[in-house]
């Protein structure tokens, strides 16, 4: 019986060993790794100074984006349009990175930032509805 417990966990690792080297276990190209879910944003909430690749990932069922803003306000209180979507015209918002069009479920995606100098940042998804839902997050570059 311990023989073939012993023969199970070995062929288990060898699977695992040659399904990790087969897939990789990085994400999308980025010194920041970020993704999202249904319904927040995951990534780091304290970047360094300078410019930044974003590896993305939408794990989420549905599309989403990740838009990056320099702002003093926090996350939760960025101007809205009447619609409730973040107003990102607004002079109280600086856009440093932006995702572009929506991902689609299971996406990923590498973006860039602006170059980035210490602060208070929010990220968001800002696809009708999202914000509302507690897609946000603040984020420090000190």
């Amino acid at each position: 019986m311990l023989i073939t417990v012993a023969a199970f966990l070995v062929a288990s690792t060898v699977t695992v060993v040659i399904a990790y080297a087969v897939k990789g276990s990085s994400g999308p190209a980025g010194d920041v790794q970020a993704s999202t879910v249904d319904y927040k944003v995951l990534m780091p909430t304290t970047l360094k100074t300078g410019k930044h690749t974003i590896g993305y990932t939408n794990n989420g069922t549905v599309s989403h984006e990740i838009v990056i803003f320099k702002t003093a306000l926090p996350a939760n209180r960025l101007p809205l349009n009447a619609d409730g979507d973040v107003n990102e015209e607004s002079p109280l918002l600086t856009n440093v990175a932006d995702s572009g069009n929506a991902l689609k479920a299971g996406g990923t995606k590498s973006f860039t930032t602006s170059s980035l100098v210490p602060g208070h940042y929010v990220a968001v998804c800002n696809l009708p509805g999202h914000y509302r839902l507690g897609m946000k997050l603040n984020v420090t570059v000190p």
